[in-house]
């Protein structure tokens, strides 16, 4: 195959090395998939934040996501580059970044490395710059797969065709669960009025009251500092903070509840696999298409009141919803080898 002389097929870039076990878990069904495509280890690399002390690290080779000449190497070693999941352009928070994957984007494309994009969630975008980076490094790419209908409709809305798919989180392997007593509590720190927060406080709030066995689950270091405040200020019942950091010890976690309410994205989906009976805060328009999608309950959070029904079915909700999630692999599997089909055709002509 022209292009062997490479050392890596494909270079993930995404929100890896920070701490964020969903981001983790996406860089490891990355590595998964491409390896039912044929592509080892030893062939992917990875633009990470700590790449000395990153999981995502054993196996791959790791690179500077914040030096240059690492960004370069990595590159000029890789005949790809993958876009591995995640809401990478949104500027919820700042434009910034819309202006670090725009123009890694960029980078490749000057390098002529083929870039694809799968298992993303696009926006929100408020503002113009972030609208235009978006749209130019979109362009930019020989494949896109989005993860939720909003994204569809923010990419499509730009003139550019995308598939849609499962999030790859999704097409990890789900261990046999019996089911536990415990309610698990995920709370992230998100900007703006606070609501999509408040609604998770008041229903762990009902759910205590209602003698329910509460136990925090932090996905970064960031919820577990914001749940500990909030337990200091007694906004939030006291319990333990567990925080999982791998799919094992997530799913070790969840044999001991039959339900979670939460914020984050691969909160909802573990718990999910996990087979408990899931309810989230809408903070974020993946999480109400997600929730939509697969028929998972949704807190109000413009009158909270409102979530008393919900909350009262959680106390009452036990295991057993079995799902058959082989379907969904081999959907994911499928858009991995369809980005890696496009990406390397080009790389080859």
């Amino acid at each position: 195959m022209a292009g062997r002389a490479k050392s890596f097929d494909v270079l993930l870039a995404g929100y890896f090395g920070f701490g964020n076990l969903g981001d983790e878990l996406l860089a490891e069904a990355a590595v998964k998939n491409l390896g039912a495509c044929g592509v080892p280890p030893r062939r992917i690399s990875i633009l990470s934040n700590r790449p000395s002390k990153s999981p995502t690290s054993i196996g791959i080779s790791p690179f500077d996501r914040w030096k240059i000449t690492d960004i370069a190497k990595a590159l000029d070693m890789s005949r790809s580059m993958l876009l591995a999941g995640g809401g990478l352009f949104q500027d919820a928070t700042s434009a910034r970044s819309c202006v670090y994957y725009g123009s890694l984007v960029w980078a490749a494309h000057l390098k002529s490395v083929p870039v694809a994009a799968i298992g993303q969630s696009v926006g929100p975008l408020s503002g113009s710059f972030s609208k235009f980076l978006t749209r130019g490094a979109l362009r930019k790419c020989e494949y896109i797969a989005v993860r939720d209908k909003a994204s569809a409709e923010v990419v499509s809305s730009m003139g550019i065709v995308c598939s849609s798919m499962p999030d790859p989180v999704m097409s990890l392997e789900i261990p046999e669960n019996g089911g536990g007593e415990a309610v698990l509590v995920n709370i992230r720190p998100v900007s703006g009025d606070g609501t999509a927060v408040r609604a998770v406080l008041e229903a762990a709030k009902a759910l205590d009251a209602e003698g329910a066995n509460l136990l925090c689950v932090a996905m970064s270091k960031e919820d577990a500092l914001l749940m500990e405040k909030l337990q200091e200020s007694h906004s939030l019942p006291r319990c333990g903070i567990a925080a999982p950091r791998s799919a094992g010890e997530f799913f070790d976690i969840a044999r001991r509840a039959r339900a979670a309410v939460g914020m984050r994205l691969h909160f909802g989906i573990l718990s999910m696999l996990s087979g408990l009976d899931v309810a989230l805060s809408p903070y974020d328009p993946k999480i109400s298409s997600f929730a939509e999608e697969w028929g998972l309950k949704l807190l109000k959070i413009g009158n909270i009141a409102e979530n008393f029904d919900i909350i009262k079915l959680l106390t009452k909700s036990r295991f057993g919803d079995k799902r058959n999630f082989e379907k969904i692999r081999l959907l994911v599997f499928r858009q991995f080898e369809t980005a890696l089909g496009r990406m390397l055709e080009e790389y080859d002509e």
